[in-house]
């Protein structure tokens, strides 16, 4: 479960920074249903203010999904993020996409991996994503807070550890 707090500083555990520029929101804020409905509990969204997406951490990428609009980043942990773009920003923009990175590819944290036409960031209704944590054992709680953050400079989450 993802917990809102309104300030980070006092929080210990790993903290993850942000793949993109952004505000971050709750997950309920996102226009698609698929992803306002409430049942994604690890996952917030992030209303896209810049275009370059970047890599949280070492990671494996992989992209798939309708025009390659899901984003992953698998730690060698086992932590998985994921990034869904929107579904209409694939349908309206695929030519104002470039892709980075190939899938499959080993990146270093901050590597840029994609980046949109800054047009399509300007829309009248707003350019979202969501940021989901997949489930893992290890995580005990995940906390962020509502607030503009700079990709692969601030933290988007902090995740707490179970105790072993």
């Amino acid at each position: 479960m993802l917990n809102w707090l309104a300030q980070l500083n006092e929080i210990e555990g790993v903290a993850i920074k942000s793949p993109a520029c952004g505000t971050l929101l709750p997950i309920s804020s996102h226009p698609e249903l698929l992803y306002n409905s409430g049942i994604m509990q690890q996952a917030l969204c992030i209303k896209l203010q810049q275009g370059t997406v970047v890599a949280p951490f070492n990671s494996l990428y992989q992209c798939c999904l309708n025009g390659r609009r899901r984003l992953r980043f698998k730690h060698s942990s086992g932590l998985t993020l994921q990034l869904d773009l929107s579904s209409h920003l694939i349908a309206d923009c695929s030519q104002g996409i470039e892709h980075l990175a190939a899938s499959n590819q080993q990146l270093r944290a901050g590597q840029p991996v994609l980046r949109l036409d800054p047009h399509y960031l300007q829309a009248s209704q707003g350019c979202y994503a969501a940021l989901m944590i997949l489930p893992h054992p290890a995580i005990e709680a995940i906390f962020c807070m509502q607030r503009y953050v700079a990709a692969a400079t601030d933290t988007a989450i902090i995740i707490q550890l179970k105790n072993k």
